[in-house]
């Protein structure tokens, strides 16, 4: 059996509030396959963001193991931390965040330049990625040529441009009106399954988490499979 993409286990985060300890995070556990979509839901202020980050290997969790496809990095160190997240993670933010000065295909290359890539395969991949996102003709636009949805699935072939192990995505579709924001989820699931990529998405949308493999709701610093959704 593979190993899974990413595997958490006993991960526990805390901050301080004063003299106060919130814990945020008791002792998680949670693995996602190859290829498989979990949505991540949680009233606001549950601590969604943060699983993400921990995940994400931007924050270090207290207590706890975490493994990218089967690789321990809980307590590795800053630079392998940072290799981690540059060739096997992706991530999604609500916002795009694309610089505004760079062509729809410029932001899509550049975490394969930053990676040591020549020009000519950078731009090779993300007009392969742009493609399957509908964006074969927007290649040369700016961000402020685009519509909040293409810009949206800019930042998606972006994230997937160093082809990770895990996508990690924060409310992807949450600054987009229904309509877009559906669209542009059906295809962040089917690049998805089509290229075996994990996936952890948080939202509050609960359409959109239907779609999803298997919904998890996070409640009080645990994980559950959520009992409105399909577990």
């Amino acid at each position: 059996m593979s190993k899974p993409s990413l595997a958490l286990a006993g991960i526990r985060r805390a901050f301080r509030q004063g003299g106060r300890v919130l814990e945020v995070l008791r002792g998680l556990d949670l693995a996602i396959a190859a290829g498989e979509v979990v949505a991540l839901v949680g009233p606001s202020g549950s601590g969604k963001s943060t699983l993400l980050h921990v995940a994400g290997l931007l924050e270090r969790p207290d207590a706890g193991s975490i493994r990218v496809a089967g690789e321990e990095l809980a307590a590795a160190n800053d630079a392998l931390r940072t290799r981690t997240r540059r060739d096997r993670l992706g991530f999604v933010y609500q916002f795009h965040h694309l610089l505004p000065e760079f062509s729809a295909l410029e932001n899509v290359a550049m975490p394969r330049r930053i990676a040591g890539c020549e020009r000519a395969e950078a731009e090779a991949r993300a007009r392969e990625l742009l493609g399957l996102l509908g964006l074969a003709e927007r290649l040369n636009h700016r961000p402020a040529q685009l519509s909040g949805g293409e810009q949206q699935r800019v930042a998606i072939a972006r994230a997937l441009a160093n082809r990770p192990a895990l996508l990690l995505a924060d409310e992807p579709t949450g600054n987009l009106d229904q309509a877009t924001g559906g669209a542009v989820f059906q295809e962040l699931l089917a690049l998805s399954r089509q290229t075996g990529l994990a996936a952890l998405i948080a939202t509050h949308n609960a359409e959109l988490a239907k779609r999803c493999d298997r919904v998890v709701r996070l409640e009080q610093g645990i994980l559950r499979a959520d009992a409105g959704m399909p577990a």
